[in-house]
């Protein structure tokens, strides 16, 4: 009598790496069919570099004559500072703690769990494709429009042109994986759109849009700068800027990736003991 031997079946490399695009890819078209809608985007983001613009223009304007640095930041660059944190922001900006969210309220996540794949991955695939539709058809469109309106500065050289991408793609990693371990609290609060309110707010100061760290007390900054978030935004403006000398900018990119990778990994563990809390309630 012969007997059957089973394989375990196990996915490639290359079909893993191909799963995953799929999902980016897929992401992509979704936001696709609502572009319209980010085209009126433009319009709130204008005005939000408009208000803060106007701000800044009339605090400097305030200033006694020959006092034209506030914060260590001239006229010129605190604009280009308000434009680029804005531009930035229209490209990382993701929804992957509302999204996590609300699967594991509808209890789609249990769903999510027996799919051969990881849905910390998947999120970040997804979050990729969303980045991408943005930068065409959202980020590009607003550069078009706020930096020949408001005048944002070129950099003191042209190579930080480079560096300023990949900042920014490290902030996208960043925020990414913040919003993944804020989504996670879901497993434990159920609700938790109190949360991301809060976080979203907190966010805006902490990444530094709306107001440079340069402007907050030394013992802010010192504080601030054991936290993740000004890897969001406020290192790759500074790159921007040429505010960051050749060794502090290897050091700002470092800290970048570190925070990204130790995010990521974080963000695994505390996905694994959540999921031990799932519960399913049916009739």
């Amino acid at each position: 009598m012969s007997s059957v031997v089973f394989e375990r079946w196990e996915r490639g490399r290359a079909a893993t790496f191909g799963l995953y695009v799929s999902f980016a890819r897929l992401a992509f078209l979704k936001f696709l069919a609502y572009r319209l809608r980010y085209y009126t985007g433009v319009v709130s983001y204008t005005i939000f570099v408009a208000g803060n613009a106007f701000l800044y223009r009339a605090l400097f304007e305030s200033r006694p004559e020959g006092d034209m640095v506030i914060g260590g930041l001239t006229l010129a660059q605190m604009v280009s500072y308000v434009i680029l944190s804005w531009i930035g922001r229209s490209f990382y900006f993701n929804s992957i703690d509302r999204t996590l969210a609300q699967q594991v309220v509808d209890g789609e996540i249990a769903m999510q769990l027996i799919k051969p794949f990881h849905v910390q991955t998947v999120m970040m695939s997804e979050a990729l494709g969303e980045a991408l539709f943005r930068m065409l058809l959202f980020t590009v469109p607003i550069m078009v429009v706020v930096v020949p309106l408001f005048g944002m500065m070129a950099p003191p050289e042209p190579s930080l042109y480079g560096w300023t991408v990949l900042s920014f793609l490290l902030a996208f990693l960043v925020n990414s994986q913040l919003n993944f371990l804020v989504g996670c609290l879901a497993f434990y609060l159920k609700n938790i759109v109190g949360v991301i309110r809060a976080k979203m707010i907190m966010m805006e100061f902490l990444t530094g849009v709306l107001v440079p760290f340069t402007f907050f007390p030394s013992w802010v900054q010192e504080v601030v700068g054991w936290l993740p978030f000004q890897a969001v935004s406020y290192i790759p403006v500074t790159v921007y800027l040429g505010l960051r000398p050749e060794n502090q900018l290897q050091e700002a990119l470092l800290i970048q990736a570190a925070w990204a990778l130790g995010l990521f990994l974080a963000g695994r563990m505390i996905w694994n003991a959540s999921v031990k809390r799932v519960t399913l309630q049916g009739g």
